[in-house]
């Protein structure tokens, strides 16, 4: 009898030991290795990346810890006719990456808006309410990846990850 309670006993022990070990992705931001909050900042409302760091191509994951789904937008001011958009949903706990080619005149001080549409209104957030980011340190590009633009959009970390890899980016 002893035996079989101390056996129950290990038994729940390596139940919760393995629990918090393999715990999911949660509203409590754990960001990638080598991910750092660099290179970034919260100003009026809104998020301005590529602050500070180097000309070299930056990569940027953003993660929406609130409850609501909404758009991050980079509001285009120079030739917007000729801009593809930048509008993307993130919908909650969910990540996007996004790079930027920081040799590019128009890419310093980049900056995201947070808001919700519908019924047509525009409801602007507090991104630094909504949202948590990092910058990978050393990201590696294939030759063909150059530029601006969202690599994966609106993912569950993991998933995410595995696409960032998939379209030939490392870190």
């Amino acid at each position: 009898m002893k035996l079989r309670v101390n056996l129950v006993i290990l038994g729940t022990i390596l139940i919760l030991l393995t629990a918090t070990a393999c715990r999911s992705d949660s509203i409590e931001t754990d960001f990638p290795q080598t991910c750092v909050e660099d290179g970034l900042k919260f100003e009026n409302n809104d998020l301005f990346l590529n602050k500070g760091t180097s000309s070299k191509q930056g990569l940027y994951l953003i993660h929406n810890i609130s409850d609501k789904n909404f758009w991050l937008n980079h509001p285009v001011t120079k030739d917007p006719g000729a801009s593809a958009g930048w509008a993307s949903n993130l919908s909650p706990g969910n990540w996007s990456a996004l790079t930027i080619d920081g040799t590019a005149v128009d890419m310093e001080n980049f900056k995201i808006t947070c808001s919700i549409i519908g019924d047509g209104k525009v409801e602007y957030l507090d991104c630094k309410g909504v949202i948590k980011t990092c910058r990978f340190r050393e990201p590696v590009f294939k030759a063909d990846n150059g530029g601006s633009y969202w690599v994966v959009e609106d993912k569950p970390l993991n998933s995410l990850l595995e696409a960032i890899k998939g379209r030939g980016i490392s870190w």
